[in-house]
């Protein structure tokens, strides 16, 4: 039975124009279903907290993250929050407001990942000021390097953006981008993905390609930004550089993510496997 169970694989996939080979190169390392899930795996998400990125808005907190219904929900809500990081007189952004008229979540993989296969099916909020994301991020010193799975704001609806991001420093970052329209974007389920190897970045949604890029092209002075081991990243932000004017009346705005998988690359002995721990 597993034999013959072989040779009808073999036969499928070398009908759909793949060799039995490419079964080898993605191999599922980890699966988060949150239509049957109760609680987030402490060991495997951190969630974090205050203002972080872009002068957004949004203060992150653990209490605008939940799971029920079927999936795991980022909720961005109008309501006021003190700043734990406030100080009187900061030049830093992130320490001058005193208090945030926002709120929403944002989460991370504790666990750092150099190649691979990432899906992630989603249901994206409406509205302007919304900007949710998918993403994965290389942060060290003197080096950036940043893939953008899935990113979409308010203000340009029913439109997919995806990008790499990658320099030393923030005035010299060196950034490709493309994007795609999927007409009633806030109305359904779509599925994230990028494919990261070696030698290619692709990004696509629900199948249809968002963006390619050779990391090579990220290569200069001494650094490889794109091949660094990097951490996936989910979240829900209001306002700031790019997502602009909130529309209050649009609030609470909701991110609902059903699932999250993740292979690890084993196309090539060159490429590293998943790298656990940071």
């Amino acid at each position: 039975m597993q034999c013959a169970l072989a040779v009808s694989l073999a036969g499928l996939l070398l009908a759909c124009g793949m060799p039995p080979e490419a079964m080898a190169e993605w191999k599922l390392v980890r699966e988060e279903d949150f239509r049957t899930a109760t609680a987030l795996d402490p060991a495997f998400w951190a969630v974090e907290t205050g203002f972080h990125r872009n002068q957004e808005d949004q203060y992150y907190t653990a209490s605008n993250i939940s799971l029920g219904q079927g999936f795991l929900r980022i909720e961005a809500r109008r309501e006021s929050v003190p700043n734990a990081a406030w100080r009187a007189g900061a030049g830093n952004w992130r320490q001058a407001r005193k208090a945030s008229r926002y709120t929403s979540g944002s989460l991370h993989t504790r666990q750092s990942f150099r190649y691979g296969r990432f899906e992630v099916v989603a249901r994206s909020p409406g509205g302007a000021g919304t900007w949710p994301a998918i993403w994965l991020l290389h942060e060290s010193a003197g080096v950036y390097g940043e893939i953008d799975i899935y990113e979409a704001v308010g203000k340009h609806p029913d439109t997919v953006f995806a990008g790499v991001h990658y320099g030393r420093q923030p005035n010299t970052r060196q950034h490709k981008s493309g994007s795609v329209q999927v007409p009633g974007l806030d109305s359904g389920w779509h599925t994230h993905a990028v494919e990261w190897t070696p030698q290619r970045i692709t990004v696509t949604v629900d199948g249809r390609t968002v963006l390619e890029f050779d990391p090579e092209l990220a290569v200069a002075g001494g650094t490889d930004p794109l091949r660094q081991p990097m951490q996936l990243r989910i979240n829900l932000a209001l306002g700031g550089t790019w997502g602009g004017a909130i529309d209050d009346s649009r609030l609470p705005a909701h991110f609902d993510i059903a699932s999250v998988r993740i292979w690890r690359w084993d196309g090539e002995t060159s490429a590293p496997a998943v790298r656990w721990g940071r």
